[in-house]
């Protein structure tokens, strides 16, 4: 199977490849197509939900949904008010599933319902509740932290610099991430921990049935 990451940044795509690559056997073709880079150790200049969005909305995207068997399209939900989606309505706080399903909508909207209807079997939506780092909290946890949705890198640091290292939050670096994805070492730890998080749970889900 080929895929295609469409990412906010290089450090996502690096989290999204050793999954995907950990899940599946054989190994799988993994390219990343928005931002277009491929490199080990980039600071992440380029990522943002105005670039993922942007890239659903122009004619590229149809290319890519051609070319690949699958596009995975992922976006960060920590700052999901700057793309149209509301974390109240009135006196309720809106739950982070209902943000997740609406950031899809979102998505789908900026692809166009037509071009979504004929390929949508295609697209697989890896949405997280906040920010990816919390599907990597159970990497690292085995207390209420792993199914934290919010402060997650912060949290993630907490652990890591126990082990001699951290990563910076604002200036994020593919190395860094590589380094954490380690503990990533096959398909049983995928499942065993991508159940502590709803949205991951999700994007395995979708997995299952390629």
């Amino acid at each position: 199977m080929t895929f295609g990451l469409i990412t906010e940044g290089p450090t996502d795509q690096v989290v999204l490849r050793n999954i995907l690559g950990r899940y599946f056997k054989p190994p799988v073709y993994i390219r990343p197509v928005q931002p277009n880079i491929d490199s080990t150790d980039e600071v992440d200049h380029f990522g943002s939900w105005v670039k993922v969005l942007g890239y659903c909305k122009s004619a590229d995207m149809k290319t890519a949904l051609k070319f690949f068997d699958y596009v995975i399209i992922q976006l960060d939900t920590d700052v999901c008010e700057e793309y149209g989606v509301q974390k109240r309505e009135g006196d309720r706080v809106i739950t982070d599933d209902e943000i997740v399903e609406r950031t899809k909508t979102v998505i789908v909207a900026h692809i166009g319902t037509d071009l979504y209807d004929q390929f949508n079997q295609k697209i697989v939506f890896a949405i997280s509740h906040d920010s990816i780092e919390c599907w990597l909290l159970p990497l690292y946890f085995s207390n209420n932290n792993r199914t934290k949705t919010f402060n997650c890198c912060d949290t993630l640091n907490q652990e890591l610099r126990k082990r001699g290292f951290t990563i910076d939050c604002n200036k994020k670096r593919a190395l860094e991430f590589q380094k954490i994805c380690k503990e990533i070492k096959n398909k049983a730890i995928v499942e065993n921990i991508s159940t502590h998080n709803n949205s991951f749970n999700q994007f395995i889900q979708k997995l299952a049935t390629l």
